[in-house]
């Protein structure tokens, strides 16, 4: 008797736990339909789908065309830049994440630039301190190889970013990685726009506004994967969308820098 109850309980239990389990995966789907669902209930089918994604975008090309001298900027001009003043004025995790996204640009280029970068550093670390992400500061100042070739230096910055994409993921904030590579590339775009950007050659072929536009279509593609595990990516999207079109070409971006810099300037509201 003591046999069959076990088994019966047991079988009880089974089915219970099925039960559950498929209440639990009704609820979880009702959830991302409605467009509320946690960011605990990601799976790890879609992390992983979302962290080879972001890998593969190509990388901005700017840093590296500026340390291979293949691209230059005025020294004294770098007012398309985000003044480092704004970060006190930002509250939510949401723009600090985007604001840290383009402090990172903006670290990049004037390393790549060859000037001083401890006013941005600081304003990084702040930022990083903040989102509990203060590893990102580490990563950045990590030093190419000393005699890099063009291809090692490019290489070099593209696992850089490949690593705090990385080290985002395993801290279960690919959400603030998402904010933080959009943001970077409305910086990236403010840039392109700026009329101190000298480019050696042909510009429209210099692959600037191509990988531009290739970035913001894949993070497009991210951000409509994540929208219901994270709202606030769905205005992000939204937000640098019309990118694509302003940065077909240099001059172009050039045409439309003040449109550009709005949109910089509105994730930040």
């Amino acid at each position: 008797m003591l046999a069959v109850a076990a088994l019966v309980f047991g079988m009880t239990s089974c089915n219970g736990a099925k039960k559950s389990n498929e209440q639990a995966q009704e609820t979880e789907e009702a959830a991302v339909i409605a467009g509320q669902a946690p960011k605990d209930l990601l799976t790890e089918e879609l992390k992983q789908e979302t962290i080879n994604l972001l890998k593969d975008m190509p990388d901005s090309e700017i840093p590296y065309r500026l340390t291979s001298g293949d691209v230059k900027v005025n020294v004294g001009d770098v007012k398309y830049m985000l003044p480092t003043a704004k970060a006190a004025e930002l509250s939510t995790p949401t723009q600090k994440a985007r604001a840290l996204g383009m402090y990172m640009a903006d670290y990049n280029v004037l390393k790549g630039m060859g000037q001083p970068t401890a006013e941005v550093e600081a304003v990084i670390a702040k930022l990083a301190t903040d989102l509990n992400i203060s590893f990102v500061l580490d990563i950045l100042k990590e030093q190419a190889p000393k005699d890099a070739t063009k291809e090692q230096v490019q290489a070099f910055l593209q696992s850089q970013e490949d690593k705090i994409i990385e080290k985002m993921a395993a801290e279960d904030k690919i959400d603030v990685e998402v904010e933080m590579l959009g943001a970077a590339s409305a910086e990236y775009a403010c840039l392109i726009a700026n009329p101190t950007l000298v480019v050696k050659g042909d510009a429209t072929s210099a692959g600037l506004s191509a990988n531009m536009e290739k970035r913001v279509s894949m993070l497009e593609e991210v951000v409509a994967d994540l929208a219901n595990y994270y709202p606030d990516l769905k205005q992000l999207g939204e937000t640098i969308s019309p990118l694509k079109t302003k940065v077909a070409t240099i001059q172009d971006a050039r045409a439309a820098n003040a449109d550009i810099t709005a949109i910089r300037d509105s994730l930040l509201k």
